[in-house]
């Protein structure tokens, strides 16, 4: 177990900034468990993963004002959010730098939207950085908790009981994604394209 700890030491923080520099909470919420485990500090997870997601924000956003809708169109993966975030950014002005943040996905064509919109440089870099830092912070305390609870189980039960646990609640997420998430997505995205071709 060592070697696995000094691995996480060496190159954890390198792990969440990629993570989040190309979107990603996976990682972020892992180190955050992980934190909360001892095994790495947490003040620095989340300066790391608030810098990533600042990076990344800004790169894309600057990728934008360059050639914003020829990236967008020659991407499928892109091409097929822009839809759904130009809509939420039609409806949302002020808030939506806020609201792309939380909707998985969406964030790096977001960014290159707002490349390709009005807003000024200086707007936008300021609003990412609390963006980027309140973000942090949430996703920290999610991860932290998931980390404790993780500890309790294996605590209690060993590690058989908190791989069972894990299982069954991977087992559960993915019920309920696929029982009501995936046709309700599925219902959004096929509504937006309605309204595109309209």
């Amino acid at each position: 177990m060592e070697w696995a700890q000094q691995f996480v030491e060496n190159y954890g923080y390198w792990a969440v900034f990629i993570w989040t520099f190309i979107e990603g909470e996976s990682v972020f919420i892992a180190a955050a468990a992980l934190a909360a485990a001892g095994i790495m500090q947490p003040w620095k997870v989340i300066v790391v993963a608030a810098l990533g997601a600042f990076a990344g924000h800004m790169f894309f956003f600057a990728l934008g004002r360059w050639k914003g809708m020829q990236v967008i169109e020659s991407i499928p993966l892109f091409a097929r959010h822009y839809p759904k975030a130009n809509i939420i950014l039609d409806k949302y002005a002020h808030w939506s730098i806020f609201i792309f943040q939380y909707l998985y996905g969406t964030r790096i064509v977001a960014a290159i939207i707002f490349g390709c919109s009005s807003i000024e440089f200086w707007r936008f870099f300021l609003l990412q950085i609390v963006n980027c830092i309140t973000w942090a912070f949430v996703i920290y305390a999610v991860g932290h908790a998931l980390g404790l609870a993780g500890m309790a189980i294996l605590h209690r039960f060993g590690i058989i009981g908190l791989l069972l646990v894990v299982g069954i609640a991977t087992l559960v997420g993915l019920f309920l994604y696929f029982r009501f998430g995936h046709h309700h997505i599925k219902h959004h995205l096929n509504n937006t394209d309605d309204n595109t071709k309209k």
